[in-house]
């Protein structure tokens, strides 16, 4: 089984687009491109100064549905895995003919050192949603009636509580540390969508669509005051980002990047699937999003605080970062320890650590910080794993 099959719509980018250096800038937009000219070639880590290996040992298998990347605890030790028939990409995408999805199972589980121990199941019509947080993960729900709702579910015990339960369509979401909630909402009989904010506390932000360009996918940055969110046009896509400090600095201060002008809603949609949760903006360092660049065809780190994006090394499609520059990658073949240059002007460094089809995300265990899960037949493989130096 191919990695990028198991990311889902991250195949897509591969299939569908095309190689080459980035597209010229959006006459429309005020922004520019934030990625740099691709680089002659990439360097590697010194073997013989770094030596480094991962080591791993198996802890326990859990059935998923062959699309939905796991939803992770921001500590790690939860993990909340969809199995059963995978969403329809009318679901996915929430459009306007989405259909309630069909029951499925969601296991909650516990990372212990030793083992995986299965917290409980929940049954129901739901979609893993883009977020977690201490208390729960979320779901998302498809009405009869073409609304859509967003729920969360406790790790411990209980049932959904449902967050955004109205007459909208409700899509996307996200959540902070301090309960922040971003999502994209539109009208059911419309397709675009407006980018919606609620913080502790306050009533409901709205950022409105223009020019039938939708507000998707958000992610709150780890300081708690920085959003980001894309803006996918008509076979276009845009980076926007703002600060949460206030609404009116949160809607007039919305900046746009233009990402890409050959795209379409299945790319934009690969750009953040793997990169979920805390993975979307980690801590470490500025506030920053990770994303799966549609033209180049790999991820890259951007941050409002650097000039142009970090690009990580050629193939990487999913990675989970130990601080602010290095971190453990995935292509579809090894698992790289990856260090990204200072600036987005320089190529990233990378040594080879196993030859394995593996996600990467934190674990919450001191002594093996590194969770591993590897795909096969319907079923993760769940590997707790370290580095170590290889001498």
């Amino acid at each position: 089984m191919r990695f990028r099959r198991l990311v889902g719509a991250a195949l897509i980018v591969i299939a569908a687009s095309t190689s080459g250096c980035v597209a010229r800038e959006v006459g429309r937009t005020p922004g520019r491109f934030i990625t740099p000219e691709r680089a002659d070639r990439e360097e590697s880590l010194d073997p013989n100064d770094v030596s480094a290996e991962v080591a791993w040992r198996r802890i326990g298998e859990v059935d998923y549905d062959d699309f939905s990347i796991p939803l992770s605890s921001p500590d790690g030790r939860y993990l909340a895995v969809r199995s059963g028939a995978p969403p329809t990409w009318s679901a996915i995408l929430a459009k306007p003919d989405a259909r309630p999805t069909s029951v499925v199972s969601i296991e909650i589980l516990r990372i212990e050192p030793d083992a995986v121990e299965r917290v409980r199941t929940i049954r129901g019509p739901w979609l893993l949603g883009r977020g977690a947080d201490a208390r729960g993960f979320l779901i998302e729900e498809q009405r009869p009636d073409g609304t859509r709702r967003i729920g969360r579910v406790p790790w411990s015990g209980g049932e959904p509580t449902w967050l955004v339960d109205d007459e909208f369509v409700n899509a996307f979401a996200t959540i902070g540390p301090d309960g922040t909630l971003a999502w994209s909402r539109r009208r059911v009989e419309e397709s675009s969508f407006d980018l919606m904010v609620r913080r502790p506390d306050t009533p409901d932000w709205r950022l409105e669509r223009r020019f039938e360009r939708s507000w998707i996918d958000p992610v709150l940055a780890d300081d708690g005051r920085t959003i980001f969110a894309l803006r996918r046009g008509d076979g276009t896509v845009e980076l926007g980002w703002s600060r949460l400090t206030d609404e009116d600095r949160f809607r007039d201060g919305m900046i746009t990047h233009p990402i890409s002008i050959r795209t379409n809603e299945r790319l934009v949609h690969a750009m953040l699937s793997p990169q979920i949760g805390i993975e979307a903006s980690p801590p470490g360092g500025p506030p920053r999003i990770i994303f799966l660049h549609p033209d180049l065809q790999r991820l890259v780190e951007w941050s409002p605080e650097r000039d142009l994006a970090r690009p990580f090394p050629e193939d990487v499609i999913v990675a989970s970062m130990l601080d602010e520059d290095r971190g453990i990658a995935a292509t579809d073949d090894a698992l790289l320890f990856v260090e990204l240059a200072p600036s987005g002007g320089l190529p990233p460094a990378s040594i080879r650590v196993a030859e394995t089809l593996a996600i990467p995300r934190r674990s919450g265990i001191e002594t093996d910080p590194i969770l591993l899960l590897r795909p096969g037949s319907g079923r993760f493989e769940m590997l707790l794993a370290r580095l170590r130096d290889a001498n």
